[in-house]
């Protein structure tokens, strides 16, 4: 791994005597580091992130697919929280207050991010909850700390995380308006995404609203924007059956909140890239991610279009918008044999891919 603050926790634990009751928190920076964890009994993993969760669940490690929620960890009660700092400020601070809330008196959070991701404030900012003594190392690239919990002080802010909020107000071409709710902990969790939306308009332009019986794969949906957005405007909600999968569970819980509020008939899926998915669809609709873990891949997009080929009906058509400069023509013809550009703004391309194989 290539990943300096996740192998010094790596470092860390397998160096370490096993402890009873240990918690490791795991998001996307952990993908590649089952294969080098010992199995402990021990140890309680806890994943927002399903490729994760199966990785670690494949190897027999104890471990749970949620949006790290604690509720079933019952205070003071782990020896050990492992902890490789997430990305956004939210779900730090949630993570360091549930770590404070489930360790016991003179148990350790363990912890270590990059500098350039605020690192070093979130590690002193974890020993002031913890009462204790600022520890912070520079390891190379990488900031650690091992604190020991003793009196906790008053806790950070994490009122912007645990719960949805209506973050845009639509208007349909039917004349609806509807909410879409969201939450920190997923990509662009706090705007509407300008690729979907161009996506999203593009369909509109291209496509006639239809009464037809469809079946939707919503591809990496997010809080469920395309879906959302294309049963109010180009297919009716009535008639059409979407299923939208994701690999994030806060993702995979706003969107589930947005079907239900708009009654869409939808099933909403834990999977990587649609892998746990056997059903073929009419259309996919897709606006892949670009990044994994913390470092950009453009491989990922080419994983979406294989998905997309796999699941798609021989007559049907997978919608894709990515960046400009990627690109999807070139990838697209082991699995297709048709890739049709139906527009593009220089910031984004839509692409139509038709006859999979």
């Amino acid at each position: 791994m290539n990943d300096p603050a996740l192998n010094w926790l790596l470092n860390d634990y397998q160096n370490s005597p096993e402890r009873n009751n240990t918690v490791w928190l795991c998001d996307e920076a952990a993908r590649e580091f089952s294969e080098q964890l010992p199995v402990r009994e021990q140890t309680q993993f806890i994943s927002n992130r399903w490729d994760v969760y199966t990785r670690l669940n494949a190897k027999q490690h104890r471990v749970c697919f949620n949006d790290f929620d604690f509720s079933a960890i019952a205070d003071n009660s782990q020896a050990q929280v492992y902890y490789r700092i997430s990305k956004e400020k939210p779900v730090v601070h949630h993570i360091i207050n549930a770590a404070a809330r489930v360790l016991q008196p003179g148990g350790e959070l363990i912890i270590a991010g990059l500098k350039n991701e605020g690192a070093k404030n979130f590690l002193d900012k974890a020993a002031n909850v913890l009462g204790c003594s600022k520890a912070t190392k520079k390891n190379g690239l990488a900031y650690s700390a091992r604190l020991m919990k003793h009196d906790i002080s008053a806790l950070l802010d994490d009122s912007h995380y645990s719960h949805l909020r209506a973050i845009a107000q639509l208007t349909t071409t039917r004349g609806n308006e509807f909410s879409l709710w969201s939450k920190p902990g997923q990509f662009g969790w706090q705007k509407i995404d300008a690729g979907s939306e161009f996506l999203l308009a593009t369909l509109q332009q291209s496509l006639s609203p239809t009464d037809a019986k469809l079946a939707v794969l919503d591809l990496g949906c997010g809080y469920g924007y395309l879906s959302c957005g294309a049963a109010q405007n180009l297919f009716n909600p009535q008639t059409t059956q979407f299923t939208l999968t994701d690999n994030n569970a806060a993702a995979l819980q706003s969107a589930q909140h947005n079907c239900q509020q708009l009654e869409l008939n939808a099933n909403v899926v834990a999977a990587d890239a649609g892998a746990e998915i056997s059903e073929r669809f009419d259309i996919v609709l897709c606006n892949p991610p670009f990044h994994q873990g913390f470092n950009v891949s453009d491989d990922l997009t080419e994983r979406f279009i294989a998905s997309a080929s796999a699941h798609l009906k021989p007559a049907g058509h997978a919608y894709f918008v990515v960046n400009a400069f990627i690109g999807v023509e070139q990838k697209s013809k082991a699995h297709f044999k048709t890739c049709r550009e139906l527009a593009n703004n220089r910031q984004f391309k839509v692409l139509q891919l038709s006859a999979p194989y």
